[in-house]
């Protein structure tokens, strides 16, 4: 099956803050709004609701992810479920800290880069025997640190679109993949290499929200 990719620059029309795959749906709401309120005016408010729901579920804002090079972003919108230890076999290869965002339907289904680097490893999952929903996988490296971004479709859209290109050189902030009407999105960082995370059960938003630090590492310059 041919992987999915979306161009991160997307070159479709679209209406500000939201996805250009809501533009078609948006035209065809409002369309159907004005055709009913001349005809039906009772009938006019469903359209005029299910139009607003796509408004909600496609949202797709421009972020200014703040300058620090030396912070770790929410890669997700959502609520930080857990922080725990593993083993990562592949892309780190080593043990890890694993932070974990539950994004639920009505939150922003944008994923975002957590730093700057270059796109490593990109593998698609789709749904199989083994593995009952579709996902993506993100390996970024940077100058510091190889990160894994895990990304698992909901189970209602079971579709992730990529939105980067193994080798791309990608910043802080950039959009990464789309995953629609809810997620579970994994940040893996190689143990002892960043610090300060959030509590659990921090709200957190894609590409603005600090969701960890760099750690101090001996004979290593950030500048």
């Amino acid at each position: 099956m041919p992987e999915e990719t979306l161009s991160s620059d997307d070159p479709r029309p679209h209406i500000p803050g939201l996805d250009a795959d809501a533009t078609p749906l948006i035209g065809c709401g409002i369309s159907l709004v004005g055709l009913l309120l001349g005809l039906r005016p009772r009938m006019a408010a469903w359209p005029l609701m299910l139009t607003a729901a796509v408004a909600l579920l496609y949202r797709d804002p421009e972020r200014i992810t703040p300058q620090d090079e030396r912070a770790l972003f929410a890669p997700a919108d959502g609520v930080l479920h857990s922080v725990d230890q593993i083993y990562e076999h592949r892309f780190l290869h080593t043990d890890a800290t694993r932070l974990i965002i539950n994004a639920s339907p009505i939150d922003v289904p944008i994923q975002r880069s957590p730093a700057i680097g270059t796109i490593a490893y990109l593998e698609h999952v789709e749904p199989s025997a083994s593995s009952e929903t579709a996902g993506l996988h993100i390996g970024i490296q940077t100058g510091w640190a190889p990160l894994l971004l895990t990304i698992t479709a909901g189970p209602v859209a079971q579709q992730v679109l990529s939105r980067v290109q193994q080798g791309e050189v990608i910043r802080a902030g950039q959009r990464l993949s789309t995953a629609r009407f809810g997620a579970q999105v994994a940040l893996l960082i190689p143990s002892d290499a960043a610090e300060h995370f959030p509590r659990v059960g921090t709200q957190l938003r894609a590409g603005l929200s600090r969701i960890g630090q760099r750690a101090e590492m001996p004979g290593f310059s950030f500048r």
